[in-house]
């Protein structure tokens, strides 16, 4: 097939600041300041801080990882195209379907959440309404099948959207974070000491000491930036390769920065001797929506009401980044015929892959209601109860946050697998080129770069994996055992490919590359 056949996204739709606001909305900020630092504090109490920075440092180092792949490779393919270049055909198609498993489960999970948790907790609380049971199944039209409407009209109007959203968010949020530290009474570094919190003993001890509690934590901060790479996807759709090197780099830290922040904020806005109270309080609303309480506290309705709709926009701007990237590496692998070709369609008017987009909106739709139900179920609550209840119900509550953390422990898995191969991509891309140094402080450089880096960050990811999963714990123990039997599926399948279809793995990957483009293009200039 020449080039001019290969069916391709329209070039020269997105800016760098376009790049860099999908990378942004794809991690979702404000979204997991109300969602993931509210779960890591019910593991980690005082320590819930140390879990977001020593994910911000994992994050920084994949930042590494990326850029050095990313400068090889530019495709709509993203992490994907990255990992067949540098490490091989069967890997890559492994990780394309890891990617696509935890964008769709993380989409999944905002609805249940979002409408099972964050609004009712909010309303009853500030204003004592109580919403029937069912909020969550409509909330699947907001914060599902509209953003995937959004991403098939077209990437520029999907940028316009997000650009004022997501510079917004992080600023309001490094601000409000900002006020609650300069007024907190509890101001200490002592937060990022697992050795200084025996008060935090006995409910440290059921998940193995602070060590175990922290990697419990650790499964929400670093899923946190699950979104993280949304950038990489818009490689056909850049100006230039160049700015999805920027858009990596900046998102990262600029999200990362703000998340930390944010957790210190809230656990010393709280009070860090106080958070067992907060934990075991009586009040369900109190347990589900403490950031919230806290901004509330420190700013009045500008910090509450303000959390809570800048949390909402960026759930929806989440959803939007998250079901195009995971659109776009699916319409990759389905023009390299690594899967069904029928999902590699263009769309003539808006030049997006509406077929691949169409899909990933309605597996996460029916993500989230299979494994709602099934939550339902295990809580005491038939499909009827379920649905003709209200939120004051407990199981209800109960119901939808084992949800949301059963596919959250799912996209952990996918995340984590995803950037290990990526991790050793660069390991061994590195390897085989063997190149040559300069001097000595170019070699310990290299070393640095390609070998320790990837490895530091490959370990830090896998030790939340690990805690997610032992001791065992419901439901991110049996999220983490279905996760394995995908990844199971995932690997026979590559391994199919390559033993019956050895012909589609030789172009997996590697069809279109604008870097490569780019290159040839200078050569005639």
């Amino acid at each position: 097939m020449s080039q001019e056949e290969v069916p391709r996204l329209k070039k020269g739709q997105v800016s760098t600041l376009g790049a860099l606001v999908e990378e942004i909305a794809a991690m979702a900020p404000a979204c997991d300041v109300v969602a993931f630092i509210t779960s890591a504090i019910a593991y980690a109490f005082a320590l819930t801080p140390l879990a977001f920075l020593l994910a911000t440092l994992a994050m920084y180092l994949e930042v590494n990882t990326l850029y050095h792949l990313a400068k090889r490779h530019a495709s709509a393919g993203g992490y994907y195209g990255y990992i067949a270049n540098a490490f091989g055909p069967v890997p890559a198609t492994i990780s394309g379907l890891l990617y696509v498993l935890y964008q769709v489960t993380s989409t999944a999970a905002i609805p249940t959440y979002i409408g099972g948790a964050i609004i009712p907790a909010f309303l009853d609380y500030y204003y004592h309404i109580v919403l029937p049971s069912w909020l969550w199944l409509p909330l699947i039209l907001v914060f599902v099948i509209v953003p995937i409407t959004l991403a098939i009209l077209g990437i520029r109007p999907q940028i316009t959207t997000l650009k004022f959203a997501s510079l917004f968010e992080v600023a309001f949020l490094a601000v409000i974070g900002a006020i609650v530290i300069a007024k907190a009474p509890d101001n200490t570094l002592a937060v990022f000491n697992p050795f200084a919190w025996p008060q935090y003993a006995k409910d440290f001890a059921p998940y193995g000491g602070p060590a175990g509690a922290l990697g419990l934590a650790m499964v929400f901060s670093i899923t946190s930036f699950i979104g993280y790479g949304g950038s990489a996807p818009l490689g056909e759709e850049v100006e230039h390769p160049k700015q999805i090197l920027r858009a990596l780099s900046l998102g990262v830290f600029i999200v990362g920065a703000i998340l930390t922040e944010m957790a210190y904020a809230i656990v010393t806005g709280w009070g860090v001797n106080n958070l067992t109270a907060l934990t075991q309080n009586p009040n369900p609303d109190v347990q589900t929506i403490p950031g919230i309480i806290v901004m509330g506290l420190y700013l009045g309705i500008i910090g509450s009401l303000g959390l809570f709709l800048v949390a909402m926009n960026s759930a929806f701007s989440d959803a939007v980044a998250m079901q195009s990237n995971a659109g776009r590496v699916y319409f990759s692998m389905a023009r390299d015929n690594v899967i069904p070709k029928w999902f590699s369609k263009i769309h003539p008017k808006y030049h997006t892959p509406y077929r691949a987009l169409a899909f990933i909106g309605i597996a996460s739709s029916i993500s989230a209601i299979l494994t709602a139900f099934t939550m339902f179920t295990i809580n005491g609550l038939n499909p009827i109860q379920a649905l003709t209840t209200t939120t004051a119900n407990a199981n209800v509550l109960q119901a939808l946050a084992d949800t949301f953390e059963f596919l959250t422990t799912m996209a952990l898995f996918g995340m984590v697998l995803t950037h290990f191969l990526l991790n050793t991509s660069l390991i061994t891309l590195f390897f085989r080129l063997k190149e040559k140094h300069k001097d000595l402080s170019h070699a310990i450089l290299h070393i640095l770069q390609h070998y320790v880096a990837p490895a530091v960050a490959t370990g830090i990811l896998g030790y939340a994996l690990y805690a997610s999963i032992w001791p065992p714990v419901f439901p991110e123990t049996p999220a983490g055992i279905i996760s394995i039997i995908f990844l199971a599926f995932a690997t026979g399948y590559a391994i199919y490919l390559k033993i019956y279809k050895p012909h589609v793995l030789t172009q997996a990957g590697k069809k279109v590359n604008l870097w490569a483009e780019e290159g040839e293009r200078s050569a005639k200039d």
